[in-house]
C-alpha cells in the first residue's frame, strides 16, 4: 500500500479572449467607488493592452488565448520596443513602466480569475525591470502648482470630502504618505474654548524617526476641511469605533496606493483643465518637496524647515538643491 498522498489537482484555467479579459479587469477598476478608472482615463491603458495583443498575434487570424500563455521574454521585448517607438528605438525608462505596469495589473487580474496561470509581468528579471519612477527630486512648478490648487475638490460627499482634506494636508504641511496614512483622531488638536463650534488648531504627527514626531498649527482651511471630512466621516457606519482618521470603503486606513492615485489623478486633472503639459514626476512625494522648497523661498530657515518637516540633518534637503537659492546654506 502506498504511502503517498496525490497532490490535488490543479483547477483548470478558464479560456478567455485577451479583450475581454481587459474589459473585465477595466469594468472592475470602473466599480471601485474610491478609485473610479473613467473610460478616458482608460483609453492610454486600451491602447498598451491591444498593441501587447498584437504583438502576440499578428493579424486578423492570430489565436485570441494567446496572450494566456506570454512569457517574461515576450514581455521584456514588447516593453523595450512598445506600440510607441515606430524607428525601433528604445523607450524612455518612465514609458517602458508605463507599458509594464499595465501588462501587471491586467495579468494579475487574470490569474486571480483563472484566466492565466500566472503573471509574465513578474517573471523579468530585477536587472531588466523597468526603473519605477523616482520623484525625490521633483518639484511643481508655480504654475502647476496654481493649477492643482484649483482643482482641489469641493466637499461635496464622502469621497470628495476626503481628498480635499488629504490633498490640502500635503500641500499645507507636506506629510509623507506615511505620515497622512497613519494620522488618527486622537492627533486632532483642538482649540479650548468651551463653546461650538470648537476647531481644529493642530496635528500631532508621531514617528520613529528622530526629529519626526512634532506638532504642526493649521490654517483655517484646512481645519475646514477636516471638520467638513470628520462630518462625512461620522456618517459611514464602517469606520465607527477606528481610530485611524482616514479610510477606503474597503479598509479602515488608507494604503500607499490610494494616496498615489489621489494626487496622480489630481495633477493630471489639473493639468489638462489649465492647458499644461503633465509633471514628469507625480505623487505624494512631489507635493512634499514642493512645499519644502516654497518654505524656503517664503524665507524660513532651513532649520525651520527642518523642524516642520520632522528631518534631522540639512543633508535631507540636498536633493533639492536644484530648486533653493544659492544663497541658502543646507550645511
Amino acid at each position: 500500500m502506498s504511502s503517498c498522498i496525490e497532490a490535488p489537482e490543479t483547477p483548470a484555467l478558464v479560456a478567455m479572449r485577451g479583450d475581454n479579459a481587459f474589459d473585465h479587469w477595466l469594468l472592475t477598476c470602473g466599480q471601485n467607488p474610491w478609485e473610479p478608472l473613467s473610460p478616458d482615463a482608460a483609453k492610454p491603458y486600451g491602447f498598451i493592452w491591444h498593441s501587447w495583443l498584437r504583438f502576440l498575434a499578428p493579424g486578423d487570424g492570430g489565436d485570441p488565448h494567446a496572450w494566456a500563455h506570454a512569457t517574461p521574454q515576450q514581455v521584456l521585448a514588447f516593453i523595450n520596443h512598445g506600440p510607441q517607438s515606430p524607428k525601433h528605438t528604445k523607450p524612455s525608462d518612465i514609458t517602458r513602466r508605463r507599458y509594464w505596469r499595465v501588462l501587471d495589473r491586467v495579468y494579475d487580474h487574470a490569474v486571480l480569475h483563472r484566466w492565466a496561470a500566472s503573471n509574465p509581468a513578474q517573471g523579468i528579471t530585477a536587472q531588466d525591470m523597468p526603473p519605477s519612477e523616482d520623484p525625490k527630486g521633483a518639484v511643481l512648478s508655480a504654475r502647476m502648482w496654481r493649477a492643482l490648487e484649483r482643482q482641489i475638490p469641493q466637499p461635496d460627499d464622502l469621497i470628495s470630502c476626503r481628498d480635499r482634506a488629504v490633498l490640502m494636508l500635503l500641500m499645507e504641511l507636506g506629510l509623507t504618505p506615511e505620515e497622512v496614512r497613519l494620522l488618527e483622531l486622537g492627533h486632532l488638536r483642538w482649540s479650548e474654548q468651551e463653546q461650538a463650534p470648537r476647531t481644529i488648531v493642530a496635528l500631532q504627527i508621531e514617528g520613529e524617526r528622530d526629529k519626526q514626531s512634532r506638532t504642526l498649527p493649521i490654517s483655517a482651511k484646512l481645519d475646514a476641511a477636516l471638520r467638513h471630512w470628520l462630518q462625512a466621516r461620522a456618517g459611514y457606519h464602517a469606520m465607527q469605533g477606528q481610530p485611524a482618521l482616514f479610510c477606503t470603503r474597503k479598509a479602515p486606513q488608507l494604503s500607499n496606493h490610494t494616496l498615489l492615485h489621489l494626487v496622480t489623478k489630481t495633477l493630471k486633472q489639473a493639468a489638462a483643465a489649465s492647458r499644461l503639459d503633465e509633471p514628469a514626476r507625480m505623487g505624494p512625494q512631489v507635493l512634499r518637496n514642493t512645499v519644502l522648497v516654497q518654505w524656503l523661498d517664503a524665507g524660513c530657515s532651513v532649520q525651520e524647515v527642518l523642524e516642520r518637516a520632522g528631518m534631522k540633518s540639512p543633508n535631507a534637503l540636498q536633493h533639492l538643491r536644484a530648486y533653493i537659492a544659492e544663497d541658502i546654506a543646507l550645511n
